[in-house]
């Protein structure tokens, strides 16, 4: 048994990569509410009640833009109302909206994208491309994480010999450019010596082997196969015209035809492809241990 983060990288990768991509070049409000309904799903499946901030800066965004889309944005025939003489349209609204899902859409697949993808998987996905270029993704992957804990470090070191006040603006400020400063000297610092380590080490100079061997299974081939052929008959559909939206002077939305919701239940399934495998792992686990 597998869950959907032990098979092989490049079969994920493809099925993330897809699925985002086609959240961000699409601007149809229902495939977009499914992408980003399905990787809420997956996220929460995989992580449970954690990164709570992460959820609400995420869920936020749609709110945030149709707040503030159409301050700016004045296109639009409905009116609701004027602010200094600027007129607030509902299709500006409605248009903030579905490119704030969009964003936590992406957002969400993105993020599970970086839980997933450690830099053992990368450097295999890589290694035949760029070693070089395996390397700075690993680095960035680590980082990412390492940066965070080294930041909350030096933070914790300033206001332990007191060079600024909590609650004061100006002392925060300048507390937060040195962590900053401080902070980019050591990310300098220890890429030079990384790269000067690996260099000793005689990376790149032949052909790497992983230290993990990810075997192509059944179940491998298949999610490749099925996001692929998904994939395909989603953008298909976003190239034809089937999915297009007019949000400007009036909201228009696709003709709903039955090749319409054809896509749309393509790019469900495509989206919903992570939870299903989960799903299924779950009842044949709960099976088995039912059976003992």
């Amino acid at each position: 048994m597998r869950d959907f983060e032990n098979m092989n990288p490049a079969a994920v990768t493809v099925h993330l990569l897809l699925t985002a991509c086609i959240t961000i070049f699409c601007m149809e409000p229902l495939l977009l509410g499914l992408s980003l309904l399905c990787a809420i799903a997956f996220f929460v499946l995989r992580n449970g009640s954690r990164h709570i901030g992460f959820h609400i800066a995420a869920i936020g965004m749609p709110v945030l833009f149709a707040l503030l889309n159409p301050l700016w944005n004045q296109h639009g025939t409905t009116v609701l109302f004027f602010i200094n003489q600027r007129a607030y349209t509902a299709e500006a609204l409605f248009y903030g909206t579905v490119t704030g899902i969009r964003l936590a859409a992406v957002l969400y697949w993105f993020r599970s994208f970086s839980d997933l993808m450690t830099s053992e998987k990368l450097f295999y996905l890589f290694r035949y491309l760029s070693p070089k270029l395996a390397l700075i993704f690993s680095m960035a992957v680590r980082n990412l994480t390492l940066f965070r804990q080294q930041m909350q470090k030096i933070r914790i070191s300033q206001r332990a010999v007191g060079l600024y006040r909590e609650g004061h603006l100006i002392d925060d400020i300048r507390g937060e450019l040195r962590i900053f400063s401080i902070l980019l000297t050591w990310a300098l610092e220890n890429g030079i010596i990384t790269a000067n380590s690996m260099s000793a080490r005689g990376y790149g100079i032949g052909k790497r082997s992983s230290f993990t061997y990810f075997r192509w299974h059944t179940g491998d081939f298949i999610l490749l196969l099925g996001t692929l052929l998904l994939s395909a008959a989603v953008i298909a559909g976003i190239a034809s015209g089937v999915l297009d939206w007019q949000f400007y002077p009036v909201c228009q939305p696709a003709d709903r035809s039955q090749l319409y919701y054809a896509v749309l239940a393509a790019y469900a399934i495509l989206a919903a492809l992570p939870l299903i495998h989960e799903g299924k792992e779950t009842v044949t686990w709960k099976r088995l241990r039912s059976g003992i």
